[in-house]
């Protein structure tokens, strides 16, 4: 069975702006649902996926089982390129 993400169509290319906001939400809250990450980044929910989808084949991010409820972190990866986006 396929994630909402991985049914995704990727033929984009990402906003550095919209990219550092999530990036900053994570790294804020270390993990975080979806949802929550749409709400707190203000970004719509299918255009947040899309970056999700990106920033997993870029090995940003990993999808993580927080009790039960899905999460985002960011990965060693995705740490070392938000410290270089944040000295933008």
């Amino acid at each position: 069975m396929q994630s909402e993400i991985e049914k995704l169509d990727l033929k984009f290319e990402p906003s550095m702006k919209i990219l550092t906001r999530v990036l900053k939400v994570i790294l804020e809250k270390n993990h975080i649902g979806k949802t929550s990450l749409s709400v707190e980044s203000n970004i719509n929910y299918v255009k947040l996926l899309k970056y999700l989808k990106w920033m997993k084949e870029k090995q940003l991010v990993e999808f993580i089982d927080n009790s039960g409820k899905p999460c985002v972190t960011l990965s060693q990866k995705g740490r070392e390129f938000s410290a270089i986006v944040s000295l933008m």
